[in-house]
């Protein structure tokens, strides 16, 4: 039997503190790791999140085996707590800069975009009907030439010969 698992949480605490003792830390980690890391799955949910706030309150004590005065079970319960509250605010600050920066990613459509459209919008509604729809269907709604030929009721050559007339005349109404 190891000697750590034998020892009271004070007595390793204490080798731990004086000495560094590897075998006592591990026995520290051993003894409180599993019931730290439930506390953390309950808090978060994620088990990968609990995995690293666990490594993180353990990786305090290493650091700072001095901070515990009283009872090392209450000192990681409230570390382990600490370290929650903070690991939420981390990843709500990273939300929150990841969404700024996908904000600021997405381009303003440039005013002459803007204009254009709304020209282009003008001036297909002042086209004769039998244009505005072969244009609309092929170009707005994306129809082949079959399918907006069936739509209109006309060969496809028709088709043709009314969209090719239709953005002729659309392009001279948006320059002129």
């Amino acid at each position: 039997m190891c000697r750590s698992t034998t020892l009271a949480d004070a007595e390793l605490l204490a080798a731990y503190q004086t000495g560094h003792s590897g075998e006592a830390f591990a026995g520290l980690v051993a003894r409180h790791a599993p019931w730290v890391l439930r506390l953390c799955r309950r808090r978060l949910g994620r088990f990968e999140d609990a995995e690293d706030v666990t490594q993180a309150v353990f990786l305090a004590l290493a650091r700072h085996p001095e901070r515990v005065q009283l009872s090392l079970t209450g000192w990681l319960y409230c570390t382990a707590l600490r370290a929650v509250k903070d690991w939420r605010r981390g990843i709500a600050r990273r939300a929150r800069r990841e969404e700024a920066v996908a904000v600021a990613r997405q381009p303003e459509p440039h005013p002459s975009v803007t204009v254009l459209r709304d020209e282009v919008a003008v001036a297909l509604g002042r086209l004769p009907t039998r244009l505005r729809q072969a244009v609309a269907l092929r170009y707005l709604e994306g129809l082949d030439q079959r399918a907006a030929a069936q739509r209109l009721g006309c060969p496809q050559g028709t088709l043709a010969t009314r969209t090719r007339q239709g953005l002729l005349r659309l392009r001279a109404l948006v320059a002129g």
